[in-house]
């Protein structure tokens, strides 16, 4: 248990080992890095810019990974989605081990990546291209996928959120749709799966159920005839593309008049919101956004972050949100992961690592955030620098876990973690 002295909470410490730090605590895990580290160059001209990182990003969760420029933070993004070779470790997303060997990367497995990972650029004006229109920018991805079964299933899971929405605010308790919604089921292959689909969710519920709420009958009524209209092939594939770039730019604020404009017309906020668009309209599980917001105007940034957080909740995106404005990372992110110089040196939860750094670099990342709060420190007064381990062949680092929630780990020696956990 954490202690007290003089009315000052001191957290627990505890050494810890690599599996009892990746430890999933039964939560999902979207992707996952064991001892990556990324080289470039070779001899003497070797730069080590990742070190044997490992972390897990679960399932829903917005993971901020935060550091100065130079720290490792955009090369770690680069490597999950495939863009750079890696020395060592494994990279795993959903289940598939990613090769070393970036130019290994082909076929089934490429398709399967590019389908599940998407990347959001820090500069949005070179990342679309000029010379073709918004709705060509963002439809693009789509060519290499089944549109028909990509829209069944996202239609199919918002007529469940949806369902679970109304029996929530009528106050219903229906333990089928409960159950229902755990349910995990992939990309739908043939028409089998639709019946399957349109079975459980849309049949079965209106006899089997007593009592059911009127309201949920009617709209699974409506929403099974309008998905027959895609079943039954009444629409074609360029139609149900044209329903997916338009709902996605709808989720974003804009609207499909902008379809036939092309990006330099629009603004930094605006080409963002169309960049975010392209990522997105493929359902991705695992979204890399590489500083999405530190090209934009402050006036604009809120409204990019706010539609991160929206499209997190409507479409359980997981998200590694690459920043240095601690912020933003603050306000979006359940759990932070601090680098420097390549090497994560703390990890934990959102309320832990902003209201009770440990480790002094990150003090020392907070105390760089601009605040009107006169009682806090000056930059000068918590700068970070590194000699102050005095690492070397006999004295390494280790990671310990601090505080009771069990979610948050610092990186350094017992005499460190016990001196820093008193100050902080």
């Amino acid at each position: 248990m954490a202690t007290t002295i003089k009315n000052k909470y001191i957290p627990t410490i505890s050494p810890v080992t690599l599996e009892e730090r990746l430890d999933n605590d039964g939560r999902e895990i979207i992707s996952y890095l064991r001892n990556v580290s990324v080289t470039f160059g070779k001899g003497i001209r070797a730069i080590q810019a990742v070190k044997g990182i490992s972390f897990n990003i679960y399932e829903g969760e917005v993971l901020g990974l935060v550091g100065e420029s130079g720290s490792g933070k955009s090369t770690t993004g680069n490597a999950i989605m495939g863009l750079v070779s890696r020395k060592e470790g494994q990279i795993n997303i959903l289940g598939r081990n990613l090769p070393k060997n970036i130019n290994k990367l082909k076929g089934e497995l490429n398709k399967f990546i590019v389908n599940k990972t998407q990347m959001i650029f820090q500069d949005p004006a070179n990342s679309l291209n000029p010379h073709k229109n918004i709705y060509k920018v963002i439809s693009e991805g789509l060519d290499n996928i089944d549109v028909k079964s990509a829209y069944m299933k996202i239609f199919d899971n918002k007529t469940l959120v949806n369902v679970l929405k109304i029996i929530k605010k009528e106050k219903y308790k229906i333990d089928y749709f409960n159950t229902f919604d755990k349910i995990k089921y992939n990309e739908y292959q043939n028409n089998k799966e639709y019946l399957k689909i349109k079975e459980l969710l849309y049949v079965n519920p209106l006899g089997s159920i007593e009592p059911i709420n009127k309201m949920v009958i009617t709209y699974l009524k409506l929403r099974m005839e309008e998905r027959n209209i895609f079943t039954l092939g009444k629409l074609g594939t360029k139609a149900i593309k044209r329903k997916l770039v338009i709902d996605i730019l709808g989720s974003v604020g804009l609207s499909e008049r902008i379809l036939n404009r092309f990006p330099l017309e629009f603004s930094g906020g605006q080409q963002q919101r169309i960049g975010i668009s392209r990522a997105v309209v493929l359902r991705p599980k695992l979204l890399v956004a590489d500083e999405p917001i530190s090209a934009l105007d402050v006036s604009i940034q809120a409204q990019v972050i706010n539609i991160f957080n929206d499209l997190k909740k409507n479409f359980n995106l997981s998200i590694l949100l690459i920043a240095h404005d601690l912020r933003m990372v603050e306000y979006i992110s359940d759990r932070i992961a601090v680098m420097y110089k390549g090497v994560v040196v703390e990890i934990g939860t959102t309320d832990e690592i902003s209201k009770h750094p440990i480790h002094p670099y990150t003090k020392s990342l907070l105390a760089a955030v601009p605040s009107i709060d006169s009682h806090k420190k000056s930059l000068s007064d918590v700068q970070y620098d590194s000699t102050q381990h005095n690492y070397d062949e006999k004295t390494q680092p280790s990671w310990f876990k601090v505080g009771s929630t069990g979610k948050r780990f610092v990186l350094g020696t017992k005499k460190e973690i016990e001196k820093w956990a008193k100050e902080a």
